[in-house]
């Protein structure tokens, strides 16, 4: 009779121990082609939006390319009086974007770079501001 009851205990024990899982990572990787996600992105200097731009994409990271090749790019395009480049397609995960352009604001460089990084968790339209700043090339 131990002899069942010790096999009971270690069926029981197995059978518990084999249940457990290890909880799921929730961080966020990956990004890219292939989903329904939209980026929409609105480039502004200085309180200004700034209409002359074009904004590069990189999938799958929240920093700059080292060797400078980026996955996509889109030219800003007025909708509703309001300069948009928009990334379409998309799937969660994280982008890193990057904006050169143009103004003709006095006081200031006409040249304009600025970069955001964006996670998209949901396959849902997101809407972002990407601040520019002046720079000499």
């Amino acid at each position: 009779m131990k002899f069942f009851s010790l096999i009971l205990i270690i069926s029981f024990a197995v059978l518990i121990f084999s249940s457990c899982k290890k909880p799921a990572d929730t961080t966020i990787t990956g990004g890219g082609k292939g989903g329904s996600a939209i980026i929409k992105v609105t480039p502004e200097f200085a309180n200004t939006f700034i209409d002359t731009c074009t904004i590069y994409i990189k999938y799958g990271t929240h920093d700059a390319p080292a060797n400078g090749v980026y996955d996509d790019s889109a030219i800003c395009t007025l909708s509703a009086a309001v300069p948009v480049a928009v990334f379409s397609g998309l799937t969660t995960g994280l982008y890193y974007l990057y904006g050169i352009g143009y103004h003709s604001t006095g006081g200031h460089p006409p040249n304009l770079k600025g970069s955001q990084i964006c996670t998209m968790s949901k396959e849902t339209t997101t809407s972002l501001y990407l601040p520019m700043y002046p720079y000499i090339p």
